[in-house]
């Protein structure tokens, strides 16, 4: 996400627009799949399964991160990745709510 001014918007659409981000490429969400099905997963497991190198494996991991919707955990020379239900969620949640709604308009209204 590129630069922004963090007082023009509420901590809600900050949030909203890391998760957004966080499922703007297939690869993460796949991981994030992967993770709601198997529940943790070690990073070389995740290279295998995408088909991806380390590096990129690793990119999309840190923005999982930042987005606060995964843990990783150091063990013995390896990661162990975790979805973090509780904000993954949240996210749900706060997408489903009213402000997040199409809102109808009439024949006669004009966009």
């Amino acid at each position: 996400m590129g630069a922004r001014k963090d007082y023009n918007y509420s901590n809600e659409e900050i949030s909203i627009a890391l998760f957004g981000r966080a499922f703007a490429h297939p690869a993460r969400f796949r991981m994030i799949r992967i993770l709601l099905n198997y529940g943790s997963f070690r990073n070389a497991d995740m290279c295998r399964e995408l088909q991806m190198n380390v590096s990129a494996v690793h990119r999309h991991i840190e923005i999982l991160k930042q987005a606060d919707l995964i843990h990783v955990e150091y063990a013995m020379h390896e990661y162990h990745i975790t979805l973090n239900h509780e904000n993954y969620q949240l996210y749900l949640d706060q997408l489903a709510e009213p402000y997040f709604q199409p809102k109808c308009f009439s024949a006669s209204s004009t966009i």
